[in-house]
């Protein structure tokens, strides 16, 4: 069996195992993420907002495997001053593991001192980690964090000077902003904002990753083409909203919203057949969905009077 170094705990290290349980008696832990995996637990409130997402975030931390474990990281002691922060990207889960410390940082305000719970899912996972910071398989992490300040993505580079996550990142903020104007009724300007995302998930760069950075980037990338076709439709351009969704259907063939999308571009187009089987297609797929059996509803009576 691998052995997993133990630190000598310094008094800094010890201090923040005391605050930790200190905090935990007399404070309920509040939910980062929807599942409950992530909870923080502030010591000293920070102001001001909170970073945007991807803003680059200089901190001070100290992971500690759960439950007063042993201390598996301290930015403090890594860094030759002592004093140096070390940088966090917000929100960031384009990173294939030890997300769960970016998405607790994403949370916090300038100035802010709390406790991070992160569950393996949001750390290192099932298979741990043998290299530095040495972590157990499937351990639950425990991190001390201080928030110094953060400062704005920059959007301004070229997209050949950009690391991988930071192309996977500008193109989720650009699809987060189209998000906003489609919810506005603006469908033209969220698809300029999803085609804006795409260039930065052009086939030149995806034919150069493989296995889970495929997998990562293309996660971001089937998302938008789903929703320029729900943009086509509003914008009544039937074929390129049939187009968006074949971009889907190739990498995920029972995609029941793609496959909806496009029987209704086919409807509009007088291609009753296609529409009706991709809409009985998408109703066996997601049997739920009240949109779906209004829409097959309404196609099969309108064919039968046809008939008749």
């Amino acid at each position: 069996l691998r052995r997993y170094r133990t630190k000598t705990h310094t008094p800094h290290q010890s201090q923040v195992a005391s605050d930790a349980a200190s905090a935990s008696r007399m404070a309920r832990p509040e939910d980062v993420t929807p599942d409950g995996l992530v909870t923080k637990i502030i010591l000293k409130e920070g102001t001001g907002d909170v970073p945007p997402l991807h803003a680059r975030c200089l901190v001070h931390y100290t992971a500690r495997l759960a439950n007063g474990g042993d201390v598996v990281m301290d930015s403090r002691a890594e860094q030759r001053s002592g004093l140096d922060p070390v940088q966090i990207v917000a929100g960031r889960t384009s990173a294939l593991r030890a997300t769960g410390l970016n998405l607790g940082v994403a949370t916090m305000r300038k100035g802010e001192h709390c406790l991070l719970h992160v569950d393996a899912q949001y750390g290192y996972g099932d298979a741990g980690s043998f290299s530095f910071p040495a972590v157990p398989p499937g351990a639950a992490l425990d991190y001390d964090v201080e928030l110094l300040q953060w400062e704005a993505p920059d959007d301004e580079r070229a997209k050949t000077d950009m690391l991988y996550e930071e192309r996977l990142e500008a193109a989720e903020r650009r699809r987060l902003a189209g998000n906003d104007l489609f919810k506005e009724g603006d469908a033209a300007g969220a698809a300029t904002k999803y085609h804006m995302a795409l260039s930065f998930l052009d086939e030149d760069f995806m034919m150069q990753l493989e296995g889970p950075h495929f997998d990562k980037a293309n996660n971001v990338k089937l998302p938008l083409h789903l929703n320029l076709a729900a943009c086509d439709l509003q914008l009544k351009d039937w074929h390129s909203a049939i187009e968006q969704c074949g971009e889907v259907l190739r990498e995920q063939p029972d995609n029941a919203k793609a496959i909806f999308r496009r029987g209704r571009a086919h409807l509009e187009l007088g291609n009753t057949g296609a529409a009706q089987s991709d809409l009985e297609r998408a109703a066996a797929l997601s049997p739920n969905d009240a949109a779906i059996r209004r829409q097959l509803a309404a196609l099969k009576r309108e064919r039968q009077e046809e008939r008749r």
